[in-house]
């Protein structure tokens, strides 16, 4: 009975490390892609500045 109740933590601890990757490699996916969003609308921005094109200017 010992035996079965240590391959059940066994499974367990496996199964909450492979649980625990997941969501590591999920957050790290989520990071990426908010700081590449970020990153793109700075340098649209750095270039309307650039450039004079301020979209909240009003044209006369």
């Amino acid at each position: 009975m010992d035996t079965f109740f240590w391959w059940f933590a066994v499974v367990v601890s496996l199964l909450f490390f492979v649980v625990m990757l997941v969501i590591i490699v999920c957050q790290w996916i989520i990071y990426y892609r908010i700081e590449r969003t970020t990153l793109k609308q700075q340098k649209t921005q750095e270039t309307e500045e650039d450039y004079g094109n301020d979209e909240t200017e009003v044209k006369a």
